[in-house]
């Protein structure tokens, strides 16, 4: 596969990464279904999620919540945290509006839940919540930009709220200017006595831009941050749109970072003491950045040997390729083709090595390296819980397959993202293979080589054939698959037909999301979307009741039941005969002849068409219904054809389209102007001045 990239994606690739100093939204272990998902990590380039770990309790920013301290603003005017009072001009009036906002129980109501401001001192709203509400909302974005402002706002509301939201913006600093790394670097530096917070224990994840950050500076933060988890450098070359794989950047692992992250006993001069090591959960490599004291594979057995790298969780490899892709392979010399084979294998082993040396991995990601093949799948650990394989264009189903039935037993997350040569075929063994996975993933849309030749097509024939009929573990809780092509009408009906015909077995299931595109008339399309749509939404998806009203929730008591406003519960087609047979026994006794004949004189008398009425008595004594026993197998024959709902999942998106998948899909959006300003008034037709000049 060629690497030669041309100025226009080199242009492009660049204005893109200076959109967003984050990174890859499609590596994230949970998805939020939304529209014009794909057009925002398009548009900003894809942001990588903060790592977290649940398990690990080691930062002492949040041992124990902080006690909160009365503020000095808070004694400045009654009522000035709480909802403006209005003014009337009369007396009148103000007893009038009181009367009305005071319920049965003399207690006042708001009008609008905005109007009640929470007492955020609350002892029952501990430090850790605050901070989970901030981290939220600091990462509601996905691909887009963190809301640092916002959280800067959040901090200066009052006293309780500043620790915690200057924690959530620290604990993944965003640096979109050498200058606020170099500040940051020498605030950490300071004295804990001398700054209001104690800084160094806040900052847990590092995503260094290396063409925005110096080395030294980010040598003196790793060094000055006592918790530390996650370190990556990145570029934004090697970011989608993918088309500067094999360009060359000046910089390079360097032994400052190394020794940074070594005990303090390696560096006894270092002004911040550590009791240990940095014990890091996440680390990305580069192939681009390999050079200097780390330019080998056996560089890198050596770097995980150390013992900030020993409870590594989760390892990334990003942008390596195999020796012969980047040497090129000659036809005609045969003792050249091999060469370059056993110079493969050894990479392969290499690669494989480094990897077993990290005994706590349960995270692996391979993203554009064609050294990722079926030999190096196969010499994987087998203890790994999550496995991510992102635009590795050698991979086939075939090979996945084979993978998932020898290491597949711990899998709980697979995700597979615009891998060109991978199609569907491994999901035939699926529940097989994989019978504790949760979150599948998948996206079958594909990324250019080159900007003048469209080669972003899939390397398969088909997605998916009719007699491959997929199987869906238990276990699995989200199932996420998008832009599938290239399959036959039928083999989409028996893709979806294997999914309700196993929703009683799939007890977990919450999110589930299929985008596919069929190329057939749009007349065969929609009939087929009115067809599959409701009956997957009717089987999984999850019918809740409506919220009680925010004055029930204050004050208590019964919700009052607006009409109309309960929805509809869903009601079975074999209830029919149950009904109807019941009313029978029930008006046995009564005279049906006589009831009918009057029916039908009334009828006559009205005139015009006859129309059976609805839910009517009017054929229910005819000589040719069936009896009870009748009516009871037939109910049992339309209860055995009817599949079983499940009615769990939050999510359910079903998409049939026509819409070939592209890098950078346009929407409504993108033809109106950032402003909101309108461009003029709409032509509608009636204009009164009429040119009559006729032009010859």
């Amino acid at each position: 596969m060629p690497l030669t990239r041309s100025a226009a994606g080199h242009r492009a690739a660049a204005h893109k990464g200076s959109q967003n100093p984050r990174r890859n939204p499609s590596r994230q272990s949970t998805a939020v279904a939304r529209p014009n998902a794909s057009r925002a990590a398009a548009k900003s380039g894809r942001a990588r999620p903060v790592y977290r770990d649940s398990s690990d309790t080691d930062d002492p920013s949040e041992a124990e919540p902080p006690q909160s301290r009365p503020s000095p603003k808070k004694a400045s005017k009654p009522g000035a945290n709480g909802p403006r009072a209005a003014t009337f001009s009369s007396p009148s009036k103000r007893r009038l509006t009181a009367a009305k906002s005071i319920s049965g129980n003399g207690d006042e109501l708001p009008r609008d839940p905005q109007d009640r401001i929470p007492d955020w001192t609350d002892p029952r709203l501990s430090f850790e919540f605050w901070v989970g509400v901030f981290t939220f909302a600091r990462d509601a974005g996905d691909a887009e930009a963190p809301n640092t402002r916002w959280l800067l706002q959040a901090a200066t509301t009052c006293r309780t709220l500043c620790e915690p939201a200057l924690t959530a913006v620290y604990r993944c600093p965003t640096f979109r200017q050498a200058s606020k790394a170099k500040r940051l670097a020498s605030l950490l530096q300071s004295a804990p006595e001398k700054t209001m917070l104690d800084y160094r224990c806040m900052i847990q994840s590092l995503h260094i831009d290396i063409h925005v950050v110096p080395q030294s500076t980010v040598c003196q933060i790793i060094r000055s941050s006592l918790c530390l988890k996650e370190v990556i450098f990145y570029t934004p070359k090697d970011q989608p749109p993918y088309r500067e794989l094999d360009s060359h950047v000046r910089w390079n692992y360097s032994d400052d970072i190394l020794q940074a992250l070594a005990a303090p006993s390696d560096r006894p001069d270092a002004p911040i003491k550590r009791t240990g090591p940095t014990m890091l959960r996440s680390w990305e490599w580069s192939g681009r950045l390999l050079g200097g004291p780390v330019s080998t594979f056996s560089d890198i057995v050596r770097v995980h040997q150390m013992p900030a790298f020993n409870h590594l969780k989760r390892l990334s490899f990003t942008n390596f390729q195999a020796p012969s892709l980047l040497e090129g392979d000659d036809e005609d010399d045969e003792g050249h083709n091999l060469g370059m084979s056993l110079r493969n294998y050894a990479a392969t082993t290499a690669v494989a090595d480094a990897i077993a040396q990290l005994k706590s991995l349960k995270h692996l990601v391979f993203e554009s390296s064609t050294i990722m093949t079926k030999q190096l799948l196969s010499l994987l650990p087998k203890d790994l819980s999550h496995l991510e394989l992102i635009n590795c264009w050698e991979i086939e189903s075939e090979d996945l397959a084979q993978f998932l039935l020898t290491h597949g037993q711990c899998l709980r997350a697979l995700t597979l993202m615009h891998n060109q040569s991978l199609n569907l075929a491994f999901l035939t063994v699926l529940a097989e293979a994989c019978p504790n996975l949760r979150e599948l993933r998948m996206n079958l849309s594909y990324f250019r080589h080159h900007d003048s030749v469209n080669d972003s097509d899939p390397m398969y024939d088909f997605a998916l054939l009719p007699d491959q009929v997929p199987t869906w573990p238990a276990s699995l809780r989200v199932i996420d698959l998008e832009h599938i092509r290239n399959w036959s009408v039928e083999t989409a009906e028996m893709f979806i037909q294997s999914l309700v015909d196993k929703a009683k077995d799939l007890p977990n299931l919450r999110h589930l999301v299929i985008k596919t595109m069929l190329d057939i008339p749009w007349q065969a399309r929609a009939t087929l979307r009115s067809k599959l749509r409701p009956m997957v939404e009717r089987v999984f998806l999850r019918e809740s009741e409506p919220p009680q009203s925010y004055a029930t929730i204050v004050h208590g008591g019964t919700p009052h039941q607006e009409p109309g406003s309960r929805k509809r519960k869903r009601s079975s087609l074999s209830d029919s005969p149950l009904r109807r047979s019941s009313r029978i026994e029930t008006h046995a006794n009564s005279s049906p002849s006589r009831s009918r004949k009057g029916h039908k004189l009334r009828r006559r008398r009205l005139g015009g068409p006859v129309y059976k009425e609805p839910d009517t008595d009017d054929d229910e004594f005819d000589d040719s219904y069936p009896s009870d026993s009748e009516a009871s197998e037939a109910q049992q024959d339309s209860a055995a054809g009817e599949p079983a709902i499940q009615g769990l999942c939050d999510v359910v998106s079903i998409v049939f389209d026509n819409q070939k998948p592209r890098e950078l899909p346009f929407t409504m959006s993108d033809f109106v102007s950032d402003d909101g300003v309108s461009s003029g008034e709409e032509w509608n037709g009636d204009d009164d001045d009429h040119d009559n000049t006729i032009a010859f």
